[in-house]
């Protein structure tokens, strides 16, 4: 008796891992949405302009109108909402931001596409 039981689940557990397979293969199969966030200057200061570029991509394609962008600006853990963008071209999303407040700081790109959610964060502290 005792052998059936393991030899059932071992089977159960053998159905289990190509069942995970099968998944796994049918999800690489999609595209993947991929949204990079970085800043300009790369050195973040006080009372000066920093520009925040996204890139939205999904698979090999470029992602211009049909998403939904919005930055969130948090300053020592305080948000300021999130501010919707515009594309520029080729994917590309940008808000510019003047920071006058020393302490934490992060900005986070959040972007809704296909039913799909991504949002890359930039953290930084600054210094009077």
């Amino acid at each position: 008796m005792r052998l059936i039981v393991t030899v059932l689940v071992l089977f159960m557990l053998l159905l289990a891992g190509c069942s995970n397979s099968a998944n796994q293969q049918k999800n690489s199969e999609e595209p993947e949405l991929k949204v990079t966030l970085e800043s300009d200057p790369k050195q973040i200061q006080l009372n000066e302009k920093v520009t925040f570029t996204s890139k939205v991509t999904y698979g090999t394609e470029n992602v211009s109108e049909e998403a939904k962008v919005t930055f969130e600006v948090i300053e020592n853990g305080v948000s300021f909402g999130r501010l919707p963008v515009e594309p520029n071209a080729d994917g590309i999303y940008q808000l510019d931001v003047k920071f006058v407040e020393p302490g934490e700081h992060q900005v986070i790109a959040h972007v809704d596409y296909q039913g799909l959610h991504e949002m890359p964060i930039l953290s930084f502290h600054l210094t009077e």
